[in-house]
């Protein structure tokens, strides 16, 4: 994308669009919208640097719209608030990767450095672009036109909010000068000039972001300085060895302990007298985290450091071998404690996510695992495909569902049920809440069909989940 009038209409189209889908309004399918014009803009506007997309574009760019989708097909506001951060960040990966990565090598640190200097860039084009917009207007008349035109912006500018606040005293002074003006003084009063800047201003900004944006895609990458890989750590055999090896100690007593009765029996019936919320909310935060830290150490190892030979000593291998069994084993006991919790006080949304989260925990430990045995494995590229895909797929589940299904699974053999928590659950939760056909949910869905109508929304705003929802509430309502 060049600096041409033709392509600043484009952005400027874009920057209207924004304010249309978006301003004063709730987001819907208004999101997905957007970032379809966005590619749009980037498919056929910014030229590629001569290399095909490869596999993570394609990945990046499935995960964008899919991602983008869940504020037409779901209801879920965490979930949604992540993603509406996450969208922006995946689509600026995407785009610098392919249209900005020129160099065979990959390179963990040398990417990051692609990225930074592409934001940096942008910012720098996005306040030049003032410049070049005043010297394009200066081209185009004679510097006496200019500087004439330039003195009446300026004028007009200060004269705005001094004429607004003049005639508004002056209409609120004297009735008949308020008649002789007409509508005129209502308008005045009545519009909200603040506002009215502030929207052009909105507009302004995206045009000029977007501009700056793709114009800083199109043009080559320079890394100021010699381009290199990031640097293996040196380390000891006899050092690590022995801290593995320590490490391995303290892991085997705590798993003998684990296997001993937590496995194979009732840890409330032991000489501790815990009660099964009591123990699992004891040791579930404490075991994830040194989950991770022994992740943490995996990575480190295989990934940073670098040992006198070219791979890693058999010794180093053993080690790490027995901590990622180990960890399976913790990550079993932090599993099952977090599922004796649900069962003393039912299913929300942070302990799904946290089991979805040990699930991933394991997937990355068992590709740490094999990055132990085969080196030449890209242990942070496959860890971040992993985890985008774990991310989309946990969008894609519909929690809400799930947290109903698995409380009244609950509610059957214990006789419990948290109703104030299920009113906090979004409209993904309203067809199974309906199917239960529980008394105890005939308020939640009165209380969520009242919400429903009072709900104007506008077409930016549509969700499918919404609309669903209001659609089976309204046919609930006549049978109940």
């Amino acid at each position: 994308m060049e600096k041409t009038w033709k392509n600043g209409l484009i952005c400027l189209m874009g920057g209207i669009l924004f304010h249309y889908l978006f301003y004063g309004k709730a987001l819907g399918i208004s999101y997905p919208l957007y970032i379809l014009y966005i590619y749009l803009v980037f498919y056929f506007r910014v030229p590629s640097n001569g290399n095909r997309e490869k596999i993570v574009d394609f990945l990046l760019l499935g995960s964008a719209v899919m991602l983008s989708l869940t504020f037409v097909l779901f209801n879920n506001g965490i979930l949604l608030f992540l993603n509406f951060l996450m969208v922006p960040a995946l689509i600026f990966i995407h785009m610098v990767h392919a249209r900005r990565w020129n160099f065979d090598q990959w390179g963990n640190r040398l990417f990051i450095k692609s990225m930074v200097f592409t934001f940096f860039e942008t910012i720098l084009k996005f306040f030049n672009l003032f410049q070049f917009f005043a010297n394009i207007s200066k081209r185009n008349m004679n510097d006496q036109s200019f500087q004439m035109a330039k003195k009446i912006m300026i004028g007009i500018f200060i004269s705005i909010p001094l004429l607004w606040t003049i005639l508004y005293l002056l209409i609120s002074s004297d009735q008949h000068f308020e008649q002789l003006l007409g509508q005129l003084p209502n308008w005045f009063y009545d519009a909200n000039i603040g506002s009215l800047v502030f929207q052009l201003v909105l507009v302004l900004v995206i045009t000029l972001w977007l501009f700056a944006f793709f114009i800083t895609l199109s043009k080559p990458l320079v890394i100021p300085g010699q381009v290199e890989e990031t640097q293996p750590v040196k380390m000891d055999i006899v050092i690590v060895s022995t801290v593995l090896l320590l490490l391995n100690f303290v892991y085997f007593l705590y798993s003998a302990v684990q296997f001993t009765y937590f496995f194979t029996g009732d840890p409330s019936s032991t000489s501790l007298s815990y009660t099964y919320a009591e123990y699992a909310r004891r040791g579930f935060n404490e075991l994830t985290l040194v989950s991770i830290i022994n992740l943490g150490i995996l990575f480190v190892l295989t990934h940073i450091g670098k040992f006198p030979k070219q791979v890693l000593p058999k010794m180093i291998k053993l080690l790490l071998s027995m901590i990622v069994i180990f960890t399976f084993v913790m990550l079993g006991s932090a599993y099952y404690r977090l599922s004796l919790y649900e069962q003393a006080y039912g299913y929300t949304y942070s302990r799904l996510y946290a089991h979805a989260f040990m699930i991933l925990l394991v997937v990355l430990l068992a590709l740490a695992m094999f990055k132990v045995f085969k080196e030449k494995f890209k242990l942070l590229r496959a860890m971040f495909i992993v985890s985008l895909l774990a991310y989309v797929l946990v969008n894609y589940l519909n929690m809400d569902q799930l947290i109903v299904k698995q409380n009244m699974a609950r509610y059957a053999e214990t006789g419990k049920l948290d109703v104030s928590y299920l009113q906090s659950l979004s409209y993904d939760a309203i067809l199974t809440l309906i199917k239960s056909d529980n008394e105890l949910f005939k308020e939640i869905l009165k209380n969520k069909k009242v919400e429903l109508m009072d709900d104007n929304e506008n077409w930016q705003s549509y969700n499918f989940s919404r609309s669903k929802a209001r659609k089976l509430l309204e046919k609930w309502e006549k049978v109940n």
